[in-house]
């Protein structure tokens, strides 16, 4: 459980150096910051930054982890599944019959828990596809209300079910960062043709989940003018030189393919130029700890990949790559566009490979802002 600064009892503010490897988007540098410490804030602020500095209490920094793909409505599932990926998620399955007899009240008590176990595990963003239609939307919302520090949430809201019906994606879109649809296999092509076409004209981006238990055609999925896909396990080598050719990021979820018996050929894609990020899907499946993931993604890649490359498949990418800004019907306030950091144990020999390899939630210090 990740060991949060708990407010003095004294008024005035109070001062901490830390010192170690610090994590930029190109790699790590040798750093030292100042925290400040606000007795009325439950979290630290970086109010100095040094690049060279080693005098302080040794660490490693990182920014808070990011979980790119979630379900976090399937927490309410206490069941372990067993099946395929359509009897348990697919429409109709295991997952949409235990949410639909689900109540809405033990859906939101659920949803909660799951996001403060996420931020103990280090997780303070994450892109959350929301099933349910509106409704769906507003338990997420009704879950971070009540919960006295909130993780950043980007919604990836998707109709109730899979039509085309004008009146429900305007509300949906009025209430969410975009729009996070199942696989094109579950569409009539005409509905979701209109569906996405509604989703550019709010100017909001359009998610799939794409490729995850057969291939799918990429050629209509890349016609909707997508924002980003998860999974592409059965994407072909074409396939994947297309979507780095476009631009577009993949989020892949190691240990969710895992548990259908399936991996993402992490190796491959990176050999392609892809930006991959990196998200724990179903809430029901894998819990919010993006260290495991992170282990997953390093020891299912062949001939093991860089851990550089997997620590920022889980840091820096999903915030530059997925660019989801924060914030929806209320201004961005200053306190919610800080970015957050981790201060970690310091660590053996090379820091990502150390990071991936060898930390766990239990090795965080404590969160600060800057």
């Amino acid at each position: 459980m990740v060991k949060r600064f708990k407010p003095r009892e004294r008024s005035q503010r109070t001062m901490k150096t830390y010192s170690g490897p610090f994590l930029t988007p190109e790699g790590f540098v040798q750093a030292r910051v100042n925290v400040e410490y606000d007795p009325l804030r439950g979290m630290g602020t970086v109010v100095d930054f040094e690049e060279g500095g080693d005098s302080g209490i040794p660490c490693m920094i990182v920014p808070t982890l990011y979980n790119a793909h979630v379900h976090t409505g399937d927490s309410v599932v206490k069941e372990v599944p067993s099946g395929t990926i359509e009897e348990i998620v697919g429409p109709g399955g295991f997952k949409h019959r235990a949410l639909e007899s689900a109540s809405r009240e033990e859906i939101t008590t659920s949803v909660r828990e799951y996001l403060r176990e996420a931020m103990e595990n280090g997780i303070l963003d994450m892109v959350d596809f929301r099933e349910g239609g509106v409704e769906g939307v507003e338990i997420l919302r009704d879950a971070l209300e009540g919960m006295e520090c909130q993780p950043r949430v980007r919604i990836m809201s998707r109709p109730r079910y899979n039509r085309f019906d004008p009146e429900e994606l305007s509300a949906l879109l009025s209430l969410s960062h975009g729009m996070g649809l199942s696989a094109f296999r579950d569409w009539d092509p005409l509905a979701l043709e209109q569906v996405a076409e509604e989703v550019h004209k709010a100017g909001k981006p359009l998610a799939m989940h794409c490729s995850e238990a057969v291939r799918e055609p990429l050629d209509k999925l890349l016609d909707l003018h997508v924002h980003h896909l998860v999974h592409m396990v059965e994407a072909s080598p074409e396939d994947l030189a297309e979507c780095a050719g476009e631009g577009i990021p993949f989020v892949i979820c190691p240990r969710s393919n895992m548990f259908f018996g399936k991996a993402p050929d992490i190796s491959g894609m990176l050999e392609a130029g892809l930006t991959l990020c990196l998200g724990t899907d179903n809430a029901m499946i894998s819990s919010p700890d993006m260290f495991g993931e992170m282990k997953a993604a390093y020891t299912i890649s062949k001939n093991g990949a860089d851990p550089l490359r997997i620590l920022l498949m889980a840091t820096w990418n999903p915030r530059k790559a997925l660019n989801l800004t924060w914030g929806i019907g209320r201004s961005k306030s200053r306190v919610d566009s800080r970015e957050r950091y981790l201060i970690l144990e310091p660590p053996e020999g090379d820091p990502a490979a150390h990071a991936v390899i060898r930390t766990g939630p239990e090795n965080v210090i404590e969160i600060v802002e800057w």
